[in-house]
């Protein structure tokens, strides 16, 4: 157990993390990135779109069966 671990609140049942595009606290990542992100991707930057697209498969693919 890690000293972040020991020191949550035994009734937590989330806490924010850090998204690496944004930084902004969130509940929710997917390969780093959050919602917000996600879609401003997809809507404005097509090339990161298609590397954090590339990241996500090998992360599916990366997973144990």
């Amino acid at each position: 157990m890690t000293a972040e671990v020991a020191g949550r609140p035994d009734d937590a049942l989330a806490e924010p993390v850090p998204c690496v595009r944004c930084a902004n606290g969130v509940l929710l990542t997917i390969v780093g990135r959050c919602a917000d992100c996600i879609s401003d991707l997809g809507r404005n930057h097509p090339d990161e779109h298609a590397a954090w697209r590339q990241e996500l498969t090998e992360a599916i693919e990366s997973r144990p069966q």
